[in-house]
C-alpha cells in the first residue's frame, strides 16, 4: 500500500488515533506521514488529510475505512454543520465595537504610537507600516487582549499553555471585514528575547468574530486609480518591504501561504482590473512559496492575466529579507521586473484586445435585445477587424435645438487609422466628423471602458455646419471642363 494511503476500522478510530481536535468546519490531527500536530481535514471530507508543514512535509495522505456500514453515519454526523451558537451576544458586540473602533483610530487616525521603537520596524518605516498595522508601546498587548475581551476571545487562554502564546506580543495586523469590522488579529512580537517554537509560533491568528464560517484573511490597499502592476505576496510585511521602496505600489497580501483562497477569489472577481494592469506575484522562495504560486500561474493563465514572477537572487531570503540585507540590490531588482511587467501588459495586440472586451461589453449593455451575450458582440467586433472594417458602435437620429430638420447618425471605430467616426445623414448630404484621434491603444482603452451613448451621439453643430459649409464650396477646375461646378 502506497504511504499516502492510510486504513482506519471507521472515523472514529481515526480521529482518535490522530489526536483529533475540532476547529471550525476542520479537524486538526497529527499527520500520518511526519507525525507532527500541524495536519487538518474537512468535516465534509474525511477521507483526505493534508499537511500543513509545507516546506517539510506538505503531504496529503488518502483514508480508506475497512467497516462501510459505521463509517458512512459517523461521517454523516460529524459533516453536519454545528448546532452551537452562531451570533455575537450583545456584551461580544459591543466588545467587537469598542475593539474595531480602538484598531482604527491606531492605524487610520492616530497612525500607531511615535515610539522609538515604532520609528522602523524590520526594515519599514513607521510611514509606510502605520496604516497596516500597530506597533504598541509594551509587551502586554496580547495578555491585555485576553483581560479586556474576554467574550470575543473567549476560545483563546483557557489555559495557562495557551495565555503565554499571547506574552511578549506588541505587533498588531488587523483584518476587516466588508462592514469594516475587525475579523481578525495577527499577533506579532518585536521582542529580541522571544525563542519561536511550535508552542510559541512567530505569527499568532487570532479570529475575533468566531461566529462566522469564514473570516478575512488577506489585506490590499488596491484604489482602483493606478495603472501599474499589481504586487502579490504570501504577507503584509513582504509587501510593506516592497512599498517601503516604491510608495505608489498597490498590493494584495494572505496571511500565509496556507490562506490564499479568499486572494484567488478576489483575483477573479476582479479579473478585469488584473488583466488591464497586470501582476507582480512574490511569495517565498521556498517549496509552499513555489508550489502556492504555480496554482496562481494556472489561474492567470486561465484569466489571461500578465505576470512575472518575482527573481529572487537566491531561495533563502524572502522580500523582507532582502529589504533588510541590501536594499539597493532589492530596489534594482523591483524596477527591473516591474519595468518587464508593464512591457507584457501594454503589449499593443493585448491592450487592443482589451478595448475589444470593453467595445462587446458597451454593445450588450446598450443594444440589449438585439445582441444575446459579451461573446456574440465580440466576436462581431473580431470579424470586422480581421475584415479590417470599421466597427460599428452606436447608431439613432436626432435634430438640432429650434431646427426642423432631423440627421441620421452612425458612430464607428476606424482601427486603421484610429479614430472615433460619426457619419451624419441628412436630406441634402452625407458628413463625416472625426469625433476623436486616439494616440495609442491604450489611450484607446482607456475611452472604451467610459463609452457613453449619449456622448457617442452628441454631434457639434459648428462642427457639422462647418463640413456642410466644405463640401458646398464651389472650385474651379481648368483642366476638366467635364466636372461639375461642384465637383461632382
Amino acid at each position: 500500500m502506497s504511504k499516502n494511503i492510510q486504513e482506519y476500522t471507521d472515523p472514529d478510530a481515526m480521529l482518535t488515533e490522530l489526536n483529533a481536535r475540532s476547529h471550525g468546519k476542520y479537524f486538526l490531527c497529527t499527520c500520518p506521514q511526519c507525525q507532527q500536530q500541524e495536519a487538518y481535514m474537512y468535516k465534509t471530507n474525511m477521507n483526505v488529510i493534508f499537511c500543513n508543514r509545507q516546506n517539510e512535509c506538505g503531504e496529503t495522505t488518502r483514508v480508506l475505512y475497512t467497516e462501510k456500514e459505521s463509517t458512512e453515519a459517523l461521517k454523516e454526523n460529524y459533516g453536519k454543520k454545528s448546532t452551537s451558537k452562531k451570533w455575537l451576544s450583545k456584551q461580544e458586540k459591543e466588545e467587537l465595537r469598542v475593539l474595531t473602533a480602538n484598531m482604527r483610530y491606531f492605524t487610520d487616525e492616530l497612525g500607531s504610537f511615535d515610539i522609538d521603537k515604532g520609528k522602523n520596524y524590520r526594515g519599514i518605516s513607521r510611514g509606510v507600516y502605520q496604516s497596516h498595522l500597530l506597533i504598541t508601546p509594551d509587551l502586554e498587548f496580547g495578555t491585555r487582549l485576553l483581560d479586556t475581551f474576554p467574550g470575543i476571545m473567549r476560545r483563546y487562554g483557557r489555559s495557562e499553555e495557551s495565555r503565554q502564546r499571547f506574552e511578549n506580543r506588541d505587533v498588531v495586523i488587523p483584518f476587516y471585514d466588508e462592514k469594516g469590522q475587525v475579523d481578525r488579529l495577527l499577533l506579532r512580537s518585536t521582542s529580541p528575547d522571544v525563542v519561536y517554537s511550535k508552542e510559541y509560533p512567530k505569527e499568532l491568528h487570532c479570529i475575533v468574530q468566531y461566529q462566522k464560517d469564514e473570516v478575512k484573511n488577506y489585506q490590499h490597499n488596491i484604489n482602483y486609480s493606478q495603472d501599474s502592476p499589481i504586487l502579490i505576496t504570501e504577507s503584509l510585511l513582504n509587501a510593506l518591504s516592497v512599498k517601503e521602496l516604491d510608495h505608489d505600489v498597490e498590493f494584495i497580501a494572505a496571511t500565509g501561504v496556507n490562506h490564499v483562497r479568499q486572494m484567488q477569489a478576489y483575483i477573479q472577481s476582479n479579473s478585469a482590473l488584473f488583466k488591464e494592469r497586470g501582476a507582480i506575484l512574490a511569495f517565498d522562495p521556498d517549496k509552499a512559496g513555489v508550489k502556492a504560486q504555480e496554482k496562481l500561474h494556472a489561474l492567470f493563465e486561465k484569466q489571461e492575466i500578465p505576470f512575472e514572477d518575482f527573481p529572487y537572487p537566491d531561495t533563502e531570503r524572502d522580500l523582507n529579507d532582502l529589504l533588510q540585507d541590501d536594499p539597493q540590490i532589492f530596489r534594482e531588482i523591483w524596477e527591473k521586473v516591474q519595468n518587464e511587467c508593464q512591457e507584457r501588459v501594454n503589449e499593443p495586440e493585448r491592450v487592443l484586445n482589451l478595448a475589444y472586451d470593453e467595445m462587446a461589453s458597451f454593445l450588450m449593455n446598450e443594444y440589449e435585445g438585439n445582441v444575446e451575450s459579451f461573446e456574440e458582440a465580440k466576436i462581431a467586433i473580431l470579424e470586422e477587424v480581421k475584415e479590417k472594417n470599421k466597427v460599428s458602435l452606436a447608431y439613432t437620429d436626432f435634430s438640432f435645438e429650434g431646427q426642423e430638420e432631423e440627421y441620421d447618425i452612425q458612430v464607428s471605430l476606424d482601427l486603421n487609422s484610429m479614430e472615433l467616426i460619426q457619419e451624419v445623414s441628412a436630406q441634402h448630404g452625407n458628413y463625416t466628423i472625426v469625433a476623436k484621434q486616439f494616440e495609442s491603444e491604450r489611450d484607446l482603452l482607456d475611452s472604451a471602458k467610459n463609452f457613453d451613448f449619449a456622448e457617442l451621439t452628441s454631434v457639434s453643430e459648428e462642427l457639422l455646419q462647418e463640413k456642410m459649409k466644405e463640401k458646398n464650396r464651389q472650385p474651379i477646375f481648368y483642366n476638366n471642363p467635364s466636372l461639375s461646378q461642384d465637383g461632382r
